[in-house]
Order: C-alpha cells, then sequence, then structure tokens
C-alpha cells in the first residue's frame, strides 16, 4: 500500500463520488493538488449543483480546515473517517455532511498549529443530522 500522505483524501473523495452516484447525482471529480472544490454534483431532479470539498481522516482524530472556509449556500465540505480501519476493506467508513455555514460554528483551535482550525471527530458525533445519507439529504434541500 503507497504511503502517501494524499491517500486518504483521494480515496474519501473517490468515496463520496461513489456514493453521491448511487443517489442518483451526476458527480464531476476534479484534480489538482490545492484545490477548495474536490467534487461538482448535479441533482438531475432540481436542476441545481452544488460543490463539495472533501476532507479524508484515517483515524478519529481532527479533520484539517481551511483558514477561510467558502460559506455558500451552495458549498459544503464532506468529512469522512476511515476509524483506524483504512486498509480493512470490509469496514465502511463514516461520512459526514456540513453546509459551509457551518463550518466556523463547529470549528476548533488545532493545538499547536498556530492559526490553523479543525473539525474534532468527537464532536461530529453529536450531530448525527450530518451522518449519513442524512447528511447527504442537505445537499439538495434548500
Amino acid at each position: 500500500m503507497p504511503k502517501t500522505r494524499q491517500s486518504s483524501n483521494l480515496a474519501a473523495e473517490y468515496y463520496v463520488a461513489s456514493l453521491l452516484f448511487r443517489l442518483g447525482y451526476v458527480v464531476t471529480v476534479t484534480f489538482g493538488n490545492t484545490k477548495e472544490i474536490d467534487l461538482m454534483v448535479y441533482d438531475p431532479e432540481t436542476q441545481k449543483t452544488v460543490t463539495i470539498d472533501v476532507k479524508g481522516l484515517k483515524n478519529k482524530t481532527n479533520w484539517i480546515m481551511p483558514k477561510n472556509p467558502s460559506e455558500r449556500p451552495d458549498h459544503f465540505y464532506v468529512l469522512v473517517t476511515f476509524k483506524n480501519r483504512f486498509i480493512d476493506l470490509d469496514k465502511i467508513p463514516e461520512v459526514y455532511t456540513l453546509p459551509s455555514e457551518q463550518i466556523r460554528k463547529l470549528w476548533v483551535d488545532w493545538a499547536g498549529k498556530g492559526e490553523q482550525r479543525a473539525i474534532k471527530y468527537r464532536d461530529l458525533r453529536e450531530h448525527p443530522e450530518f451522518k449519513g445519507k442524512d447528511g447527504m439529504k442537505l445537499l439538495f434541500q434548500r
């Protein structure tokens, strides 16, 4: 297995894209190293498009967030944790979908990293409205 730093992020992006395809959306994966938009998602039913920034996490600690997160009604952050089971393909990752306007309400200072912010896994567990399929319904509810 490659030991690249980005492996959990790439795996998370493609995992989320797969879930969205399975829910009937049209998904475009964007490419690049430093990008704010990982996925563009179109809903054929509502004819609306949203953008997603996916953050992958191999363990159950903190997702590092951008210093200046995009806060638009059509932009979302999807946070994926592989729960310390990244190489165990039989384990299902947890997925949380957050409207971009919620990010600043949930983030905390990331210890020892200056102005860097993070969202704690244990804090998100207190928000079942963002988890799994229910969370993904937030993409086109507005």
